[in-house]
């Protein structure tokens, strides 16, 4: 016997063949089948295999899928699904309140909804996609489309939706009903939520470059402030609003951060001048207890730390302020779970990223998909819990979709019933 073992292995396997008792067809029998005529149904029949497959393949995932864990009050979910082309939009399948909002996937046509601004709910497990977002948003490289920028309101009920071309309104989305409400804007451009005040009945934004103002939703006036910014927090009594404009200078590109008061006529508060790169920590930049003003600092992100640090709201409080949240990936600010507990998010857009408190031990974690802009409902963040929340509900299919499945379904039992119809007739024949 040959040592080769490749040899060896073809011998062993032409002799498993080789015992293999097969019968030979009759040739009359083969010669009157071929001189039958083909059937008329098997391409018919072919192709409703193929759309049966392909049905399954699209499908299978959500038709195996579990419910989702019951889950009582708000939930913080421990992970966030990945991204899904059939997570239902707002508008036509509206969910109630959510506790997080985010961007995820990446930039494509927009028909094909691979990038999708996402909100969860309070739930933890129902997921939600702003269209909204998608309708205002505009055209980027390659021909492929960015949604628009949303902020998620402090009870969760609503988000707010600037554009990206030249728009003269601001969006607001209500997460209950579907509806969505146009309010002016002083001027026209692109548009960009800043914040929302504690009480949602104010919201801060910004027109291109050159305005900002606060729109009173009750009223629908907005109140132009005193120079262009690029980041806002409402203080937590909705009374005092820390604002950020553009660098000072060229030579030294510090943003001053400045707290005036709403309703206008107070003392203007400026907080020591913030370092290159570094800028108010989003909407839920102070603390619950209104001391302290959080800063992020990921201008060395890639080669140096990044940081969420704390400045005192009252220049003459001497008060050692927080220690620094320090990371070696991008931070930023998602809320406090406790005056003295803030919630951070870090990491990068394209690799895993996670919640956590100040001790930087994840609680939440999103990971297969590009992930970024992370927000939450601040106002719910204190009484949410962690827990797993099971699968995703991602609401109903597309309309589309749901044609596609029934006409595909209903070729292949037609079919099916064709092809047994026949064989009864022969085997009555015979």
């Amino acid at each position: 016997m040959s040592s080769d073992p490749q040899a060896r292995i073809g011998a062993a396997v032409r002799s498993l063949a080789d015992a293999v008792h097969v019968d030979p067809p009759d040739p009359a029998e083969l010669m009157a089948r071929a001189s039958k005529a083909p059937s008329r149904w098997r391409p018919l029949l072919s192709a409703a295999g193929v759309l049966g497959v392909l049905a399954a393949a699209a499908l299978g995932p959500g038709l195996l899928a579990q419910p989702a864990a019951p889950t009582d009050g708000t939930v913080l979910p421990t992970r966030l699904a990945g991204l899904s082309l059939l997570t239902a939009p707002v508008s036509g399948a509206p969910a109630g309140p959510a506790l997080l909002a985010y961007v995820q996937g990446t930039n494509g046509p927009r028909w094909l909804h691979t990038l999708q601004t996402v909100v969860v709910g309070v739930d933890g497990h129902t997921y939600r996609r702003v269209d909204e977002a998608e309708r205002r948003g505009g055209p980027v490289e390659l021909g492929t489309w960015q949604d628009a920028p949303v902020l998620l309101a402090p009870d969760g009920t609503r988000v707010a939706v600037g554009s990206l071309g030249s728009a003269a309104d601001v969006a607001v989305v209500d997460l209950r009903t579907g509806r969505t409400s146009a309010h002016r804007s002083r001027g026209t451009g692109a548009v960009r939520p800043l914040a929302w005040s504690p009480d949602g009945t104010r919201l801060a934004y910004t027109v291109g470059d050159t305005e900002s103002s606060v729109l009173d939703l009750r009223t629908g006036l907005s109140t132009p402030l005193a120079s262009p910014a690029t980041a806002a927090a409402f203080s937590p009594d909705g009374r005092r609003l820390a604002v950020q404009g553009a660098p000072d200078t060229e030579v030294e590109p510090r943003r001053a951060i400045r707290i005036v008061d709403v309703a206008g006529g107070g003392a203007v508060t400026e907080l020591a001048a913030a370092g290159f790169g570094v800028l108010i920590a989003g909407q839920a930049a102070w603390s619950p207890d209104g001391r302290w003003l959080a800063v992020a600092d990921n201008a060395g992100v890639g080669k140096l730390d990044c940081a969420v640090s704390f400045l005192p709201t009252d220049p003459a409080d001497r008060t050692p302020p927080p220690a620094p949240i320090v990371t070696t990936d991008q931070i930023a600010l998602v809320g406090w779970a406790a005056p003295d507990r803030p919630l951070v998010t870090q990491g990068s857009a394209t690799e895993r990223r996670t919640l956590s408190g100040p001790d930087l031990r994840p609680l939440t974690t999103v990971d297969g998909s590009t992930t970024y802009d992370l927000q939450a409902a601040t106002a719910l963040l204190p009484a949410a819990r962690v827990a797993p929340a099971g699968d995703p509900d991602r609401g109903p299919w597309p309309v589309w979709l749901s044609l596609a499945v029934a006409a595909a379904a209903a070729t292949v039992a037609g079919l099916g019933w064709l092809l047994w119809s026949r064989r009864r007739r022969r085997a009555r024949r015979s």
